[in-house]
């Protein structure tokens, strides 16, 4: 996997990956998981940036527990320091292979932007969303994932595989 330094140098500036604002577990199981490979979201093939949610095996463990939201803040910008981005684009889906996936399956992703709630989006098997995000003045951004309906006899769904999470100034 290729460094952040080489990462940035291969990118416009003025251009982030959330991956690289140091995000944080602040509650649940769980966090933003960084990765570089492949993934199916519903009939396509993807390069996955990152994964939102509990495992250490990505597509086939816990994934996000009923009982205990996934809760990460990343910060967007330096301690005294001026906000400097104005959009994020988030897109995402579920991995086709995830065992915890079925047509029942619903997960919620909510955003919070300095604490304070600013929109969310529900995902069913098959979904791959694109979610452009204002996040102008905006320090931290926190992503709290939760399992709306899990897989019958399970008590727990997919994790949330990121493909976009381009920050831009």
């Amino acid at each position: 996997m290729a460094s952040d330094a080489q990462a940035q140098n291969r990118r416009s500036s003025g251009v982030a990956s959330l991956g690289e604002m140091g995000c944080r577990r602040i509650g649940g199981m769980g966090g933003y998981n960084p990765v570089n490979e492949d993934v199916s979201i519903g009939r396509e093939i993807f390069r996955a940036v990152a994964y939102l949610g509990n495992s250490d095996f990505g597509q086939n463990a816990w994934g996000i527990y009923k009982d205990r939201p996934t809760e990460v803040a990343c910060r967007l910008a330096a301690v005294n320091a001026r906000p400097q981005f104005k959009t994020l684009t988030l897109s995402f889906g579920f991995s086709q292979t995830s065992d915890l996936l079925d047509g029942s399956v619903i997960v919620r992703l909510s955003v919070y932007k300095d604490g304070n709630f600013y929109g969310e989006q529900t995902i069913s098997k098959g979904d791959k969303i694109r979610w452009p995000i204002d996040v102008t003045n905006t320090r931290t951004l926190a992503l709290e994932t939760q399992c709306v309906r899990a897989k019958q006899g399970r008590n727990s769904c997919p994790n949330i595989w990121l493909i976009e999470d381009i920050l831009r100034k």
